[in-house]
């Protein structure tokens, strides 16, 4: 216990600050929760995690071959 009591007593509610860098520290607290279950999952599970980065890729190289091939000019430079 403290030495000193304190002279004033609890005066009601302890207010929420409510400003943008208390609403931007919120952010940044669930982001780091989100990262550490997101880095837990992927050690509890290596083989869905590699499978799941594989099919990503796979979609992002698909999509990045029809929107490439889609967008050349019909003309072909050689003749």
């Amino acid at each position: 216990m403290a030495r000193n009591a304190l002279s004033a007593g609890f005066t009601g509610d302890i207010a929420n600050p409510t400003g943008a860098s208390a609403r931007t520290k919120a952010i940044v607290d669930r982001a780091r929760d989100e990262a550490g279950l997101v880095a837990a999952h992927v050690t509890d599970h290596p083989a869905v995690t590699g499978s799941a980065l594989a099919v990503v890729a796979l979609l992002a190289f698909v999509t990045g071959y029809m929107l490439g091939t889609s967008s050349k000019p019909r003309r072909h430079r050689w003749r």
